[in-house]
């Protein structure tokens, strides 16, 4: 039987590399890839462009340890998809040995369940893990440097007396530098515990603790070579030099503050919980010496949290990946406290398919994601490719746009990183088209242009141009009675300096118009003593993927044809308004309009999205 567990745990590492290796197979290029290919003039990889790169980027932008791993993640096709899973793996690792205090033994099965767990529970243990992981500038950074920085405790943990030999001592020296040089936020707290301990050995043990010693110095030495690195000084567009510590720390305030480290704690709460249950359960064993250490560990590793929340409150940015190396930390933790209170086999399995469940869950929610996401980004690579210099270039949205726990979201809905590219290909601009629910019938660079008729002749901003005012972007009678109500403001505005016959309210993109039904498209036409246009509704039917697109009565036999159209792809013609029943299945995501078409126009009668 421990033949078969051994089998199935091999099967669940195997299966969660594979896992992680193809999501990075399938990571769209987006957000950093453009930096590095900006940086960079796309070059291919060389030795020599790579130091050219690295020493580059600790000059003038980014001088961790881990933007080095990002050139090689972005100009070596398969880099990211090996060393990511792998990088995974040694990070549960370290996460397991650092909580059992021991190295794992294949020959033990709770030792194999425990590394198990660490490897399903870092899905939600650690704060939008896929976001972080699965852009490779953000991992080669962040779980990268984690991994390092978690494995330089391992020799601290294996060996409680901190001394070594001079030849292991400078290794560790080695390591030390690496830690130090992962993560400016963490090295504070990594340089305080390093120091520390080595200095409690050193008073309290016989033998020297030369290895915590030389551990020490090389982290001191590590994070002074990014701390003090001139590129610090021009990353986030020099924003780190424009307010300095204090004055961030003072600038942001007590609340705000607060806010981060409520952050932490949210980010760890799913760990907190479960420790917390463990913890109950334990509280009912005879005996508890077992779990006093591992408590205590849990004490340390929360003290060491709120320690590196603290550094953040003087960063420039800030975001979930701060949290990661506590959280991690956290993780061990539990698993010490785990194998102490989960003794039995009953105890510790639902822990164990808790793990395996994340772990699907992870697949499930990712892998259908980044296989749209890969077939959307090199649809839009194409066409980039394509499109001539010194035109406006126009991007339909990926199916997520906004970040979210598996993916950093759209890069093209920052205004910068289209100004980047709008520069790398030499455009006009770049006008990012996706569902914005703010944006008139909910799509982003939509606008209602209103063409006027009114004697004696004369143009819109003579009156003081056309101003929409708060409408539900999706809701086509809002949208409708803030145009009416602008053109009535207009109307005001003329009085006795003209008549005003009529206003086209056209709706126009700011990008290039997409192929559509009919050359113009209408929200609704106004005269002064009627408004042409119709609201009716696009509804669903419980779980039913058909939607129903349900006409207002007065349109209802009317002769015109009635379309179904996904925004920016194609529209999709579903009969006449007096056929019975007007069904469609969306075939995408992103926002759908209902149009009501003549044979020159088509009137916008409902709007609905797709998430």
């Amino acid at each position: 039987m421990a033949g078969v567990w051994r089998v199935l745990f091999v099967a669940y590492v195997v299966a969660t590399a594979v896992h992680i290796g193809l999501v990075m197979r399938l990571e769209p290029f987006a957000f950093d890839a453009w930096n590095v290919a900006m940086d960079t003039r796309a070059e291919p990889f060389t030795v020599e462009r790579f130091f050219a790169y690295g020493i580059d980027q600790y000059t003038h932008s980014n001088p961790r340890i881990g933007q080095w791993a990002t050139y090689l993640a972005y100009k070596l096709e398969y880099f990211a998809v090996i060393a990511t899973p792998v990088v995974y793996l040694a990070l549960a690792l370290a996460i397991t040995i650092l909580g059992l205090g021991r190295r794992p033994s294949w020959r033990r099965g709770r030792d194999l369940a425990l590394y198990a767990i660490a490897l399903g529970f870092l899905w939600f243990a650690i704060p939008r893990i896929g976001m972080i992981m699965f852009c490779r500038a953000y991992g080669a950074n962040y779980l990268y440097g984690a991994a390092i920085q978690l494995w330089f405790l391992v020799p601290i943990r294996l060996r409680p007396t901190g001394d070594g030999s001079l030849k292991a001592s400078l290794a560790y020296a080695l390591l030390g530098v690496c830690a130090g040089m992962s993560n400016e936020h963490t090295g504070p707290t990594l340089v305080l515990f390093a120091l520390g301990y080595a200095a409690w050995l050193h008073r309290r043990s016989v033998a020297r603790p030369t290895l915590a010693w030389a551990g020490a110095f090389g982290a001191v030495i590590g994070f002074a070579a990014i701390f003090f690195a001139p590129g610090q000084g021009e990353r986030y567009d020099g924003l780190a030099t424009k307010v300095g510590l204090v004055g961030r720390l003072l600038q942001r305030g007590v609340t705000s503050n607060l806010d981060i480290f409520r952050d932490y704690i949210a980010g760890a709460a799913p760990l907190l919980a479960l420790l917390a249950i463990v913890v109950i359960i334990g509280a009912r064993d005879p005996d508890r010496d077992a779990q006093r250490s591992p408590l205590r560990l849990v004490g340390w590793v929360l003290v060491a949290g709120s320690l590196i929340t603290a550094t953040v409150f003087v960063s420039p940015k800030l975001g979930p990946r701060f949290y990661l190396h506590s959280c991690a930390l956290l993780l061990a933790a539990f698993i010490g406290v785990a194998d102490a209170v989960m003794v039995t086999t009953r105890r510790l399995a639902p822990l164990v398919l808790l793990a395996v469940a994340a772990s699907i869950y992870a697949g499930v929610r990712t892998i259908p994601l980044y296989l749209r996401l890969h077939d959307a980004s090199e649809d839009r690579m194409a066409a980039l490719n394509a499109t001539p210099p010194g035109v406006v270039f126009t991007a339909d949205s990926f199916d997520q746009v906004e970040d979210s726990w598996w993916f950093l979201g759209d890069d093209f809905r920052d205004s910068k990183k289209r100004e980047l590219i709008a520069t790398y290909f030499a455009f006009k601009g770049v006008v990012h088209r996706a569902v914005d629910l703010q944006a008139p019938l909910g799509v982003s660079d939509v606008r209602i242009a209103p063409r006027i008729h009114v004697t004696p002749a004369s143009c819109l901003d003579e009156h003081g141009g056309f101003e929409l005012g708060a409408f539900r972007g999706l809701d086509v009678r809002s949208v409708q009675k803030a145009a009416i109500a602008a053109v009535e403001r207009l109307r005001e505005r003329i009085g006795s300096h003209g008549s005003l016959a009529s206003v086209d309210l056209a709706v126009s993109f700011l990008g290039t118009p997409p192929t559509l039904p009919r050359p113009t498209i209408l929200l609704g036409r106004w005269f002064p003593d009627r408004f042409e246009g119709w609201a009716g509704v696009i509804e669903r039917k419980g779980t039913s993927k058909t939607r129903t697109v349900v006409l207002p009565k007065n349109l209802r036999g009317a002769d015109v044809e009635v379309f179904i159209y996904r925004v920016g792809d194609e529209a999709r013609r579903l009969g006449t308004a007096d056929q019975g029943t007007l069904d469609y299945q969306p075939w995408k995501r992103g926002a759908y309009w209902a149009l009501a078409c003549r044979p020159a126009e088509c009137f916008v009668i409902a709007a609905t999205r797709l998430l």
